[in-house]
């Protein structure tokens, strides 16, 4: 009898333990070289199911966030050395693993630029998070961070060793980094501006700008062509706006291209039609005394701008060499300019009505170096790049961005710079970048 109510009590106890919910399980530790024990920064340690990864910093420390079950095995991979794979066959109730690796350098190693494929750390540091960036020259950057909240915002200059130059407070709560088209990197903050100085040889400071001119002189400029200025008087709660051209030499100026939705124009003006008597004579009174158009005045009254019912324009404008391009999505037509701002061709356009019309992010990036230009479309929070032949206006081959849900892409020389911070890690939000290798 005692023999039987020991063998239950067992197995109550067993039951117990396999009804206990696994708590989530932090691996971390440090990885270091075998030749010389020292430690290897860049490592991509991985696991497939579930799947998570995170990468090694300056020391070779890494963690990485999983949730437990049975079979866990975890991938240790750098291009310089020999990939490890090691296995987590028993699930515990311990919340923490220490696990340090060595690594064995390969003999028949191939310059990095050749063999290195997927997400590469450019700058991380898990003391702050990174939220924006901007290139100076090939080799210094300027980085927007920090530790809690923007509130407490810093300006880096790094270089491309991850080693930190300068640093400069910025005294307002900061948004972020803005290039305008003089070429100069800007903090963009809460009612305020500041333009970011790189004083030589490697200090950062900021410089107060007057935001009202700011706003208004700078930000409607796109860029330059030919010795003029191209600007737009773009406006997001109206439906139709026009690209110009300033002459700084005769001060003329002259339009380029007017660009409107005319569906939704219809749906803004009918606003006034709707309205009651009252409102109506209230909205021409306003006419009057601002000259400001009735029209407009009652689709304000009324809120149609911030509806559902309305989506803001997206017809960019970018200069590739001698060549201003205007992509004009309401006539599907890119319309293609010579310096001399003359119209040299007008190719038609339909990589915006994709079979899944949801896919098309209403955004094109343009290669900071080459100047190529590149759609992007989004599905299930994975970006897709489009190269766009602008000698026709066809979409040439495809890149997709390994890591979800990733901010400020930019693309520099064939390469894709992006601020991500892996899902469920505790790692911060650090820059990477992967090659741009078009399929």
């Amino acid at each position: 009898m005692q023999r039987l109510l020991t063998l239950l009590i067992l197995f109550a106890g067993s039951v117990l333990y396999a009804q206990q919910e696994l708590p989530p399980l932090l691996v971390m530790g440090r990885i270091v070289s075998a030749s010389d024990s020292t430690p290897v920064e860049g490592v991509v340690v991985s696991c497939k199911d579930p799947a998570r990864w995170s990468t090694s910093n300056a020391n070779g420390k890494y963690a990485l966030f999983l949730m437990q079950k049975s079979g866990l095995v975890i991938e240790f991979r750098h291009p310089a050395f020999e990939t490890k794979y090691v296995p987590i066959t028993k699930a515990t109730l311990v919340d923490t693993l220490r696990l340090d690796v060595v690594l064995k350098p390969k003999t028949n190693e191939l310059p990095i630029i050749d063999i290195t494929s997927g997400p590469q750390t450019v700058f991380g540091n898990w003391t702050f998070f990174v939220e924006d960036f901007m290139f100076v020259d090939e080799n210094r950057m300027v980085l927007l961070t920090f530790e809690k909240t923007l509130k407490d915002a810093k300006v880096l200059l790094v270089d491309n060793q991850q080693k930190v130059l300068s640093s400069f407070d910025v005294p307002v709560e900061a948004k972020e980094l803005y290039r305008d088209y003089q070429g100069n990197i800007n903090v963009m903050c809460v009612d305020s501006a500041f333009r970011v100085k790189v004083v030589p040889p490697s200090m950062v400071i900021l410089l107060a700008l007057p935001y009202r001119d700011f706003c208004d002189r700078m930000l409607p400029c796109v860029d330059t062509c030919g010795g003029n200025i191209l600007f737009s008087n773009y406006v997001e709660q109206y439906p139709a706006f026009s690209y110009f051209a300033f002459s700084p030499a005769d001060t003329t100026i002259r339009k380029l291209r007017y660009v409107v939705d005319g569906e939704l124009l219809d749906s803004y003006n009918w606003e006034f039609d709707f309205l009651k008597p009252k409102d109506r004579l209230y909205a021409r009174k306003m006419e009057i005394y601002t000259g400001i158009d009735k029209r407009v005045i009652a689709a304000t009254m009324t809120g149609f701008p911030s509806s559902i019912y309305y989506t803001p324009l997206y017809a960019p404008m970018f200069v590739k060499g001698d060549t201003i391009c205007v992509f004009d999505h309401y006539v599907d037509t890119l319309f293609l300019y010579n310096k001399n701002m003359e119209l040299i061709g007008a190719n038609k356009i339909d990589y915006h009505h994709p079979k899944n019309w949801k896919e098309w992010d209403r955004q094109i990036h343009q290669d900071e170096i080459t100047g190529e230009l590149y759609a992007r479309f989004e599905k299930g929070g994975y970006y897709t790049l489009k190269k766009i032949d602008i000698a026709t206006g066809k979409i040439t081959g495809e890149y997709k961005i390994d890591n979800p849900w990733v901010k400020h892409i930019r693309i520099r020389n064939g390469d894709v710079y992006y601020i991500y911070r892996p899902k469920d890690s505790i790692q911060t939000k650090y820059l990477y970048k992967e090659h741009v290798q078009l399929s």
